[in-house]
């Protein structure tokens, strides 16, 4: 009996890796990039209070949640649509805007997602190499656009390196982009940087029809599991966008989190706060261990070990991982020497940094 044959069948998607933890007593997650300040109380509150309506059908439109976003950002609603985490957005995007055989370009070392998007579609990832210390060169970027081209995806904060393009250079980018180039601003870790660098990515979305800006709920706002997250753009971008999301893409429980969460903006400066200070310490630990860090303005570390034997961030990961540590190592990425390591309590982080002590001895003999 033949079988139906998947269109993505000779594709490689990164998928979830499962880590094997046997062994662990508990286990400490530092590889997702999850914020350890969880959200704020009222929004448990708020999901605990609506739970006794989640038989019902929630507002297709997320007519209140986005009146809160609208609100709390100054930004119209009508220019603003959410989805199911702003993952679900950025794959719209792409069936929006690409088909097989167009182009989607984004700097090399970036979010996986963004290839994935080409690859469902049959389109060509193109990657843009980058300046020095991970630094994207917009040049570069505006040198790989080709007739092609149909949709430029930009992380700012990046993931996995936490670089950031100052904002001058971000709106250049939309400015010389040629108008049937779609630039997509991924601003999931922006509330990790100064809130009027964040805010100045809508002032581009305002000057250009061809921006959208994508935010989520999943990091600062502690909801990775509601899966909340929303773009803004031009009204007929965003009709567009309307058109092929799911119908009834964010639940219930999620619309009501992200409309209380999204007005905790002190809890949001507490956890910025918080966050750069434990990024600061666990960076200078690790600078005393050896490792070279590569400046991170998100939620996480990125580094390596220079003269570290070949093979050793990965052996690493699974040796913490048997003692219950989860970090993250980068050879989907196509950087096998570097960690990715998620800000943490620093009960949590003193405790990896023991057990990471234990592996730098091992790898300088």
């Amino acid at each position: 009996m033949s079988l139906p044959v998947p269109y993505l069948s000779a594709r490689t998607l990164t998928v979830v890796k499962k880590i094997d933890t046997t062994g662990a007593a508990r286990i400490v997650n530092l590889g997702l990039n999850e914020s350890w300040l969880g959200s704020a109380p009222g929004v448990v509150e708020a999901i605990r209070d609506a739970a006794p309506n989640v038989y019902r059908y929630a507002d297709p439109n997320c007519g209140t949640m986005r009146a809160a976003i609208g609100k709390q950002f100054n930004l119209d609603p009508a220019r603003i649509v959410c989805g199911n985490g702003s993952e679900e957005l950025l794959d719209a995007v792409g069936r929006v805007y690409a088909r097989a055989g167009d182009e989607i370009l984004f700097p090399a070392y970036s979010f996986l997602q963004f290839a994935i998007v080409a690859y469902r579609l049959g389109a060509k990832a193109v990657e843009a190499p980058l300046g020095p210390d991970f630094s994207v060169d917009v040049d570069a970027l505006l040198a790989a656009v080709t007739p092609k081209t149909r949709v430029v995806f930009l992380a700012n904060p990046n993931n996995p390196t936490g670089s950031v393009v100052p904002m001058d250079e971000v709106a250049r980018l939309a400015r010389e982009l040629p108008s049937h180039v779609v630039l997509v601003l991924d601003a999931a870790y922006a509330e990790y940087i100064d809130p009027a660098e964040a805010v100045a990515t809508f002032e581009i979305a305002d000057r250009h029809a061809n921006v959208i800006v994508t935010r989520t709920f999943s990091k600062a706002y502690g909801l990775a599991s509601a899966r909340a997250g929303w773009a803004y753009a031009y009204p007929e971008v965003v009709s567009a966008l309307n058109n092929v999301r799911g119908i009834g893409n964010v639940n219930g429980l999620a619309q009501v989190a992200a409309t209380v969460a999204v007005g905790e903006q002190d809890f949001v400066q507490h956890v910025r706060t918080r966050t750069a200070e434990e990024r600061d310490y666990l960076e200078g630990e690790l600078r005393k261990l050896g490792f070279e860090i590569s400046p991170s303005a998100a939620n996480f570390a990125f580094v390596r070990l220079p003269g570290a034997y070949a093979g050793w961030a990965q052996a690493t990961v699974a040796r913490l991982a048997r003692q219950g540590f989860i970090i993250r190592s980068n050879e989907d990425y196509g950087l096998p020497e570097w960690l990715r390591i998620s800000i943490a309590d620093r009960v949590d982080l003193d405790e990896m940094l023991t057990l990471l002590h234990v592996e730098v001895r091992a790898a300088n003999g």
